[in-house]
């Protein structure tokens, strides 16, 4: 539900608010807390850790803005590692295909014109897919 407020926030004003994002990160390793205990909370840490890891350098040339990796941290912390690396490639996938649509539109011309992607909304809508089981798991076995 997070993720999906995020990307309404991220499609209006290009922002997500830090506030939706502390409340996220709280939550998400409260859950993991109560579900498993200190484990799942060093496991939420370390996922929002290695997603920060992940995404620092794109963030660093630009590539990504601030809140998209904030709501990925928030996204691990709630998942866990390996299904917060699925939902990332997934959320990339989908940021291409919208990509290539904007390209399509534009008969493959560079322009000013095309906006830049707000990448809450693809990236939520791997974390909604994902969560609910309608995309196969790339990096974790269905057996785990």
């Amino acid at each position: 539900m997070l993720v999906a407020v995020a990307a309404g926030f991220d499609l209006h004003s290009r922002r997500i608010p830090n506030p939706l994002i502390v409340v996220g990160l709280i939550l998400g390793l409260t859950s993991q807390g109560m579900r498993a205990g200190d484990a799942g909370l060093i496991e939420g840490l370390l996922a929002a850790g290695a997603v920060l890891l992940l995404l620092i350098l794109p963030f660093a040339q630009k590539m990504l803005g601030g809140g998209d990796v904030k709501l990925a941290m928030l996204i691990g912390t709630w998942t866990g590692t390996l299904a917060a690396l699925d939902i990332l490639i997934y959320g990339a996938l989908f940021t291409g295909m919208i990509s290539a649509l904007f390209w399509l539109k534009h008969h493959f011309k560079p322009s000013k014109d095309i906006p830049r992607i707000p990448i809450a909304v693809p990236l939520g809508a791997s974390t909604l897919l994902y969560t609910a089981l309608l995309l196969p798991p790339l990096l974790v076995s269905n057996n785990s």
